[in-house]
């Protein structure tokens, strides 16, 4: 299922000009109007105050292929708005339920299936967690792989210690970095250095990756963090959540693909 609001939270909304920022207000005020009439984009720029090539961008900035899959897009949020849940207990269960299935749509089966053939391939795995709150799922996945045979190093954002597993890493070996922000220039210089040296690198994030470290990327998985939409949910959802799911996934087909 996708959906608009979700993808929203995989981009920084400083990043948006002007005319996208009055966009997504207006989708914000008058989401249910613009499914139930069906509007079409020469209405919505007009009601708006903004132009077509304002839509457009903001489009392309989602990863949203045309006006058509936007409008999907927006009709998925208006029938998960619709979802009302009386007790607490279950409104906890469904903001979890909601979270894992906007992450569900978002990730893609060939990325799934690209990092489980770089980490096949590959002799050591170097698994960093940028923030502390994703050690959790960092060891998770540290563990899996050592259990499975490949060498792995648990690593943080210490600057030294990168740069020395940096400076004797080997051909074969795979950087995984688990981030919830994707927004350091520390760690794109880090993946900078890493990628001009011709290394395996899986970048797991709460945000779009910078076009400035993309190339050097073998694989790439962009999760929802963030409560796409308070009005299902307006509990708090752990971090962790997204990257667990992500996770979990990978080791199930790690553990039921061949070889």
């Amino acid at each position: 299922m996708r959906s608009f609001l979700s993808k929203l939270t995989t981009i920084d909304e400083n990043d948006l000009t002007i005319k996208e920022k009055k966009i997504v207000d207006f989708i914000r005020s008058h989401l249910k109007e613009i499914v139930d009439t069906n509007m079409k984009i020469e209405r919505m720029a007009q009601e708006a105050g903004t132009g077509y090539s304002a839509i457009y961008g903001l489009l392309k900035k989602l990863n949203i292929k045309g006006f058509r899959d936007f409008a999907i897009s927006l009709a998925n949020d208006v029938e998960n708005q619709k979802i009302n849940v009386a007790k607490n207990d279950e409104n906890v269960v469904q903001g979890y339920i909601n979270i894992i299935k906007q992450n569900y749509a978002l990730i893609e089966k060939k990325d799934i299936f690209q990092t489980l053939t770089v980490l096949k391939n590959s002799s050591r795995a170097f698994i960093c967690y940028w923030e502390n709150l994703l050690s959790g799922p960092a060891q998770e996945l540290s563990n899996f792989l050592y259990k499975n045979n490949l060498d792995t190093f648990l690593l943080d954002s210490d600057q030294d210690t990168l740069n020395q597993r940096t400076a004797s890493s080997r051909e074969n070996d795979v950087f995984i970095f688990f981030t919830r922000y994707g927004n350091s220039s520390r760690l794109d210089k880090f993946i900078t250095d890493i990628g001009i040296m011709n290394r395996k690198i899986i970048y797991i994030s709460g945000k779009i990756a910078s076009p400035n470290i993309v190339q050097y990327l073998s694989s790439i998985h962009t999760l929802i963090v963030d409560n796409p939409d308070e009005s299902i949910y307006k509990g708090h959802i752990s971090n962790s959540v997204p990257f667990n799911y992500l996770n979990d996934l990978l080791i199930y087909h790690y553990m039921n693909s061949d070889s």
